[in-house]
């Protein structure tokens, strides 16, 4: 196929190109509208909306145990996209998509605070990576079930220790087709390590409703390292805090003083330890007292935290991360 010739005729008259969108959007639409599809997408909607999955039958089917729903979904999916694109090689698959870490994703479907998604892991790409360092703990309940291929991982588990610091604990685990895996975000985590070849994964996510933080800890010691809100509001306030603490606006401090001390009783814990973060790092002193008054509060959220960090930076140590 002469692609110069082809783009450049594409540049002048763009009309086959349009005309191939409304074909692939066409045929997805299609797809989706095929009765088993169709019975999965609205059982994941009653799922988005807080149904249990046992609740909603032809959606469980896909990650049940020895059952052969998930591999006929996918393989229905790719049959509609393949077929689309044979025709209009140019085209964009209507689906929403992205790539990070040599793991392609295209979400099949989102409604509320769920998203039903197949991944890829790429193991060349995977391969060429250097070994993480780090783990992401997320305020998600996750079930994932191997469609095709085979991979190496770890299961790694989170657990906290007295003292208020964090024990991280990993075991290997293997991967085939047919598998499949439930999570809880805030506790487990998993890091697909080696892959043979491609390893494609039917993944189902719901936030969880009283969702905490993202928190992120090193690998080898278990330390955190950074916490993130999984509200956007919470998101734009950490902004807001964490650029107020890059322009070394001391006059800031009082008010970031309020929202570690979470005194109109809004702010959530991600919020509150990047407020703790920027106004230790403005004034030490100042910020040794937020953390001494919030680990002496014993009902406090982020007491055992600020606990383990004061005796961290009271031994001279510098802030984790």
């Amino acid at each position: 196929m002469e692609w110069r010739k082809i783009l450049g005729e594409l540049r002048q008259d763009d009309s086959d190109w349009r005309r191939g969108q409304y074909e692939l959007t066409r045929a997805f639409r299609v797809w989706r509208a095929d009765p088993p599809v169709a019975r999965v997408l609205a059982a994941f909607k009653r799922f988005g909306k807080g149904a249990a999955l046992d609740q909603s039958a032809a959606l469980a089917a896909l990650f049940a145990p020895h059952s052969s729903e998930a591999g006929c979904f996918v393989a229905s999916l790719m049959a509609a996209g393949v077929a689309a694109l044979d025709g209009y090689p140019l085209g964009q698959v209507p689906i929403p998509h992205g790539s990070r870490d040599a793991v392609p994703t295209l979400i099949l479907a989102s409604a509320g605070n769920a998203t039903l998604a197949l991944t890829v892991y790429d193991g060349p790409a995977l391969a060429a990576l250097p070994p993480p360092r780090t783990v992401r703990f997320q305020p998600v309940e996750s079930w994932m079930r191997v469609v095709a291929g085979e991979a190496c991982g770890e299961h790694i588990i989170r657990r906290d220790r007295s003292d208020g610091g964090t024990v991280i604990h990993s075991s290997r685990i293997s991967l085939a087709q047919g598998d499949v895996q439930y999570r809880y975000g805030p506790r487990e985590a998993l890091h697909v390590r080696r892959v043979n070849g491609s390893l494609a994964v039917l993944r189902l996510e719901r936030r969880l409703g009283d969702a905490g933080p993202v928190c992120e800890h090193s690998l080898p010691d278990g330390a955190l390292l950074r916490q993130a809100s999984a509200s956007r509001d919470d998101s734009r306030s950490e902004l807001a805090v964490a650029l107020l603490g890059a322009m070394e606006r001391h006059d800031a401090m009082p008010v970031m003083a309020r929202i570690a001390l979470n005194q109109e009783g809004t702010a959530g814990d991600a919020v509150r330890w990047q407020a703790l973060r920027e106004t230790t790092a403005l004034d030490v002193q100042a910020g040794m007292k937020l953390l001494s008054r919030i680990a002496s509060t014993v009902d406090d959220s982020l007491s055992a935290q600020a606990m383990s960090l004061y005796a961290t930076l009271e031994a001279g140590q510098t802030w984790p991360g």
